[in-house]
Order: structure tokens, then C-alpha cells, then sequence
């Protein structure tokens, strides 16, 4: 969306520069102690404190470096001795900017290469049985992020279970596309980023088991752009066995512009190497040299989870061999069941920068094109203001109709159960006045309620008692999916529905999402659902 605000931009800044996953009130609790596991390449060495177990910074592949980069993971070199694990790896090389987050290149660099890391927590003490295990992929539009940005200790801690959260490689670095890549078999490229998290699913599946981790019961959740790799590594039979269950937050891989073949996307990457001075024959080997800020900084040439301009991952390839629509569709995808869901006002976030009808009709014509007319009539301007509209709109199209047409095809072929988080009440750290509008439920506010811990958008400080009611409910849910007792008074997906809406003050069951959201409207255009 090319209105994201500087808002927006100087809060994944800071998103990035505070990693409350350290877990500090573990590692420095008055009765820390070491404790050891070990993996399939070494022993670790964590921290117990305060009621949680935690081993952060724990590699599960090799430094994607030097001859290494735009190369498939490889399996982590074995070491001797002891490695610390009490402290988080690095974040993957970033760029974070206005324009950088949205892939339009520029910003300041942060992070570094030497990245695939993940992070374990769970309650302290060992259990009698293995614990079942979430692995959280992070979003942050595939430019930004890491697994640190988020801390689980409360989930893990509160509903007995051993969580992990992960690094992948980020913008160009993750996601570049390049026909020359083919000759170093890995194709076109494109898909570096989901290579890493299936690597990372591959290590818990191998190891997570020294951890107290059940490896046969594993719940792959994921928010915005995680979740659209989600959806990605559904679709790919690389998959198989490494998971039992999905939640998908907020990113319906169905919305047309962000779904790219590779060898589409590999038709930019000799103008990407041009612009960054890497021409001739030669320009892997160029590119392979130039210091890894610079290709962070670089602008994107291909399409992505933004169209044009953005990064993300790409279908038809060894990876992920059609397009995950297709999969879908004819029912070739790792079949557990899912979650999706989505956030209520999930555009209001991007939209603080539309203050006037002007610039309303104007990037309202920009996003879609000739059909732009069509959206104005259905999303007329009401009294709250231009950008109430264009956030309306915009939450539809990218995320609530998608997701709805998600839930319907994999309803044909596994259990799904489909949510709106819609509590407009959700805290955020900056007020009203100074963001421009009431955020709502905006995009990763429920976060928050699932780790029920603060990050970098909310502090759980400002719950009030139904929102920590509502907190807790979600946790015991998310946790408790695929296991005996899961929400019984929650029904699967038939058909359009119902989704389960959440609020503060108590849930309710809505057959009316498709309606709602102008789904309608959007299936009759080039921006409907890929179905």
C-alpha cells in the first residue's frame, strides 16, 4: 500500500531494535540457573527463571554466507563442547525506512547474514510426557522482523507448551529471483526466505524432542506475511509430516497480486543486478560480493505480497511445484487442519495518511486501476473521514476476502475453523490523536492477545479485565488446537462459514463474513480471490 505512514515505519524500527524474546525477566530472575540440552550437532546451554525454560540463538542451519548466499540452508556443522544459548542470534540483514518496508528500497540497514537462528521456551522443570510444540513464523511484509520481536514465555509457561519462534532470510537477500541462480541447481531462486522456515521445521522435527517437545505434535502458526508462507509451505510436499496443524493470521495467500512465479520473478533479477553495478556475465558472482546492507537497500524490481515492487515467495519451483491457488483448489497440500483468520480493521494501520477526498480518490485509482470508480461507489466516504473508507476497502481486498475464500477451499478436503479478531478497544502505544484515526482492530493486534505479552504495537499493561479475559481465551485456544478438548463451542467451517467473532466483551458466531466484507463485489473483479 504506497500510503504507509512513518508511523508505521518508526514503530517496526522499533520492532527491530527491541526484542522483548530475550526474555530479560527470565535471564536475570533472582533464581536463574543454567540447563542444558542436546541437539543433533551439539549441547546447548539456556536459562531457567521465573517459571520459564528458554534456549535462544540456537542455530538449525549453517551462516548463509560468502559462496552461501542465495543457497538452500544447509544443515548446521556439528561443534564440541558447549554452546551458549542465553542469548538471541542476530537478526537477519534488514532495511527499515518508509519506502524499505514496503520493498522500495532505501532505509537503514540493520542485522546481519549470519541469522538462522531460533528460539525455544517452555515451562521450567521437565515434564512426565512430551509437551506438544507451536513454531511462530513472524510478518513484517517479508522485509523486516525477527523471531525475538515476540515473547511467548506466557504462552508457553501458562498453557504448557514448548514454543519456538524463528529467523529467515529477509528482502533481496530471501526472496531475490535471478535465471542465473539455475546454475547452481537451485532454480530460479525466489523462495530462499520459506527454504529456511521449512529448514527450521525440518531441525524441530529432528530435535525438539531434547527439548521435552513432542516432534508428532506441532502447530505451525504465523501472522501476516508469516502466514502467507504458511500457506506457501501447505503447498509444498517438502511439508509433509512437519507439522499437524496451521493457524493462518491475517494473510490469505489467495489475493492475486502477491501470488508470482518464479520464472516471473527471475525476469527482473538481471535489472536488479544492473542497478546495484553488477552487469555482464558475471552478476552472481558480482552480487555474491557486494556487502549485504547494499542488497537490503535495493529496491525491488519483481512483484510480491505488495504486487509490483515487494518481496515474497514464488510457486512452480522445486520448493513449492504449483501455484499454491491450484494446490488448493485440487486438494495437493500437506491435508491437517487450519485455522484463518483475520482482524476487523486490518487496513487502518496503513492508512493515517489519507486526510482528504483527494488524496482518497487518487490512491484509490492508483490500487485499482480501472476498477477504482467501481470501489469508490461501494466504499463511500461516510462521516469518520476518507481514510475510515480506504482502510475499509482495503481490509476486504487484501486480507478478509482472501482468507474467506481460503477457509471455503480447504473446507472441501480438512477440518477449518475461521475467526475475526474484532475488539476496537485493542491497545496500541501511541494515541489516537497522534496516529490521525481510531486504529480499531487493527493489523496484529490480536498478537498481543495470543502471546499475551507487549511488543512493539501494544502494551498488555492497558488490558482491562475483559481484554485479559479475552487474552487468556485466545491463548487457551490457539494452544489447545488439534488437542482433546479444543473449543467445542467453536464449529468448523462449512461452506461460507461461521466465523467465530472475538471481542472483549464476549464472542459471537457470524454466518454473515462474506457479506459483510463485499466479498460479492470483489469476486466480480480482477482483485477477487484466486479461486
Amino acid at each position: 500500500m504506497r500510503f504507509l505512514s512513518l508511523l508505521f515505519a518508526s514503530l517496526l524500527l522499533a520492532a527491530c531494535a527491541t526484542h522483548p524474546g530475550k526474555v530479560d525477566h527470565v535471564r536475570f530472575a533472582s533464581d536463574a540457573r543454567s540447563v542444558l540440552a542436546t541437539t543433533q550437532a551439539g549441547t546447548v546451554r539456556g536459562v531457567q527463571g521465573a517459571g520459564v525454560r528458554a534456549f535462544l540463538g540456537v542455530p538449525f542451519a549453517r551462516p548463509p554466507v560468502g559462496d552461501l548466499r542465495w543457497r538452500a540452508p544447509q544443515p548446521v556443522q556439528a561443534w564440541t563442547g558447549v554452546r551458549d544459548a542465553t542469548r538471541p542470534g542476530s537478526d537477519c540483514t534488514q532495511a527499515i525506512g518508509r519506502k524499505a518496508i514496503l520493498g522500495g528500497g532505501g532505509g537503514l540497514g540493520v542485522g546481519g547474514e549470519d541469522c538462522l537462528y531460533l528460539n525455544i521456551y517452555m515451562p521450567a522443570g521437565d515434564a512426565a510426557e512430551l509437551r506438544p510444540v507451536m513454531v511462530y513464523i513472524p510478518g513484517g511484509a517479508f522485509t523486516v522482523g525477527s523471531g525475538v520481536n515476540y515473547d511467548p514465555s506466557k504462552l508457553a509457561a501458562d498453557q504448557d507448551r514448548v514454543v519456538v519462534t524463528l529467523n529467515y532470510r529477509l528482502g533481496a537477500l530471501g526472496w531475490l529471483a535471478h535465471p542465473k541462480f539455475q546454475a547452481e541447481s537451485e532454480g530460479f531462486g525466489g523462495n530462499f526466505g520459506l527454504m529456511d522456515q521449512q529448514a527450521a521445521l525440518q531441525w524441530v522435527n529432528r530435535n525438539i524432542a531434547a527439548f521435552g517437545g513432542d516432534p508428532a505434535n506441532v502447530t505451525l502458526f504465523a501472522e501476516s506475511a508469516g502466514a502467507w508462507t504458511a500457506c506457501y509451505l501447505m503447498a509444498s510436499p517438502k511439508s509433509e509430516g512437519l507439522y499437524q496443524r496451521v493457524i493462518m493470521q491475517s494473510g490469505g495467500c489467495l489475493e492475486p497480486s502477491s501470488l508470482v512465479s518464479a520464472e516471473e520473478a527471475a525476469r527482473t533479477g538481471p535489472k536488479f543486478a544492473e542497478n546495484l553495478g553488477c552487469g555482464g556475465l558475471d552478476q552472481i558472482d558480482c552480487l555474491k560480493a557486494l556487502p549485504a546492507w547494499r542488497l537490503a537497500r535495493a529496491p525491488s524490481l519483481r512483484a510480491g505480497i505488495n504486487g509490483p515492487g515487494s518481496w515474497g515467495p514464488v510457486h512452480t519451483d522445486a520448493t513449492v511445484p504449483e501455484n499454491p491457488a491450484l494446490a488448493i483448489h485440487e486438494g495437493r497440500f500437506t491435508r491437517v487442519p487450519v485455522i484463518v483468520g483475520t482482524n476487523l480493521d486490518e487496513g487502518r494501520l496503513f492508512a493515517n495518511e489519507v486526510k482528504d477526498m483527494d488524496r482518497y480518490q487518487k490512491e484509490t485509482i492508483w490500487m485499482y486501476g480501472d476498477v477504482g470508480p467501481r470501489v469508490l461507489d461501494r466504499y463511500p466516504v461516510g462521516p469518520e473521514g476518507p481514510a475510515y473508507a480506504i482502510a475499509a476497502n482495503f481490509t476486504d481486498q487484501r486480507f478478509a476476502c482472501p482468507s474467506q475464500a481460503l477457509r471455503r477451499q480447504l473446507s472441501r478436503y480438512v477440518p477449518v475453523w475461521g475467526y475475526e479478531f474484532a475488539d476496537r478497544g485493542a491497545p496500541f502505544v501511541l494515541p489516537d490523536w497522534l496516529v490521525g484515526l481510531d486504529l480499531g482492530a487493527y493489523h496484529a493486534s490480536e498478537l498481543a492477545y495470543v502471546f499475551g505479552t507487549s511488543w512493539v504495537f501494544t502494551d498488555v499493561k492497558r488490558f482491562t479485565p475483559r481484554q485479559k479475559a479475552l487474552s487468556d481465551r485466545m491463548q487457551r485456544l490457539w494452544a489447545g488446537f488439534g488437542q482433546g478438548d479444543f473449543g467445542p463451542e467453536w464449529p468448523r467451517v462449512e461452506g461460507a462459514g461461521p466465523v467465530r467473532v472475538f471481542t472483549a466483551q464476549g464472542d459471537r458466531l457470524d454466518r454473515d463474513f462474506f457479506g459483510r466484507h463485499h466479498c460479492d463485489f470483489w469476486d466480480g473483479t480482477p482483485f477477487g480471490a484466486v479461486q
